[in-house]
């Protein structure tokens, strides 16, 4: 039969003969849970946030999907995938890449450039768009000039802010492309390809490594650099939801089985899983500080063992099982936890709310951009910590309960007499 009586004593234990809720010789473990318990919630949450706001410049830089040829062969046949793409509610573009080298006067530099149709482009990458007022303070799309303006004469490029920096360049000026490998046969020898681009536009990717290596030039200059006319290297997609970009390259991959579909997260694989991993490592070694309450809620139900030892022996003689006392110190431990967990979660949202609304903690990213440290929220990351938090809970009860064994009622009332 259940007994009724547990969680009437488990508060009075809790109590501790004093007025509040609980005991002042639970304050250090209550306080020492709900830290734990903050800090998992408000490191997993701003680390939720670099992420999503990672995933923004990446997608508003490149794309959200990318559709590539089977490995080893041309993709002379994008229009027909584009066409294709189209029908089932994507926008597309196509790209051509190659790495190249920059002169402008005696400075050197490489870039990755991007060949583009701007037409085309600027309905799936937002780096074509003119910057503007991001409500987020993401700086990202053309600050000086235009990529309207790239194609004209097939003679126009567009450089990153930091790219341009190194060069001295401005909108207006002129530089030399060439490519790195000697491949043009001419009457002197073999030479490097080379275009004279007038810059049309400097742009922001809101990368700082980005706006030091990237380029844009029209498709045509790109295709004449790659040596494959007719061929492009991959298709660049915009989906309907941004949110779904792996659902929705998990259908077109069923939809184009031949070609490979990569979502964002593989366009940088090393600082997305650098990403994630600081994620994890950061979220276990927050979980040390939580497993230093629990050693603490440990002593404190040893502690209440020994003190109230007669009167758990009193209670195994009046009829009380192993089971019950157990119950009552599982209940115990889960009635401070508990508390310690709601109190944590409630802190720690709420300092995570004045950071989202208020922007109290800005960080720098490159030499003259700033942003608010962000913060996203998300139920799983809460329904996680519940979990361990109680885990842990019970867990550190184990070596409690085993001491309730070893009590001998009769020993303890012939004690008492």
């Amino acid at each position: 039969m259940k007994n009724n009586s547990i969680v009437f004593l488990a508060e009075k234990y809790l109590k501790n003969r004093g007025k509040g809720f609980i005991g002042r010789s639970h304050y250090l473990t209550l306080a020492g849970i709900s830290l734990g318990v903050l800090a998992l919630i408000v490191v997993s949450s701003v680390m939720n946030g670099f992420q999503t706001d990672m995933q923004k410049r990446l997608i508003g830089t490149l794309a959200e999907v990318r559709i590539s040829p089977p490995q080893g062969k041309s993709f002379e046949d994008y229009p027909a995938v584009q066409a294709k793409l189209s029908e089932l509610g994507f926008l597309s573009s196509p790209v051509i890449r190659n790495e190249l080298m920059l002169k402008h006067s005696t400075m050197v530099v490489p870039t990755l450039s991007f060949g583009i149709d701007p037409a085309q482009h600027a309905k799936v990458s937002k780096i074509l768009q003119p910057a503007g007022n991001d409500p987020e303070q993401l700086t990202q799309g053309v600050l000086i000039g235009s990529m309207d303006s790239l194609c004209v004469e097939d003679g126009g490029i567009a450089l990153g802010a930091g790219l341009a920096y190194q060069l001295g360049v401005d909108p207006g000026d002129s530089l030399q492309v060439l490519s790195p490998s000697f491949s043009l046969p001419t009457a002197f020898g073999m030479l490097p390809k080379m275009r004279t681009l007038r810059i049309r536009a400097i742009f922001s990717s809101g990368m700082p490594d980005y706006d030091t290596s990237y380029s844009f030039i029209p498709l045509q200059t790109a295709a004449f650099f790659s040596g494959n006319p007719g061929s492009v290297d991959y298709l660049e997609i915009k989906t309907p939801n941004t949110n779904r970009s792996r659902r929705y390259a998990s259908i077109l991959q069923k939809e184009f089985p031949s070609h490979q579909v990569d979502d964002w997260s593989k366009f940088d694989t090393s600082l997305y899983t650098a990403m994630r991993f600081e994620k994890f490592l950061m979220f276990v070694i927050m979980l040390f500080m939580y497993i230093i309450a629990s050693f603490n809620l440990t002593g404190n139900m040893l502690k209440t063992i020994s003190q109230k030892k007669r009167e758990l022996g009193l209670l195994k003689a009046i009829g009380y099982q192993y089971q019950d006392l157990r119950d009552l110190f599982l209940s115990q431990s889960m009635i401070l936890s508990g508390t310690g967990i709601v109190a944590g979660l409630s802190l720690g949202s709420l300092i995570l709310l004045l950071q989202k609304w208020l922007g109290l903690v800005k960080l720098p990213i490159g030499e003259a951009e700033v942003i608010v440290l962000p913060v996203r929220f998300e139920l799983a990351d809460y329904l996680m910590i519940i979990a361990v938090a109680c885990l842990f809970t019970l867990v550190s009860v184990l070596l409690p309960l085993k001491r309730l064994k070893k009590i001998d009622a009769v020993e303890l009332i012939r004690q008492t007499n």
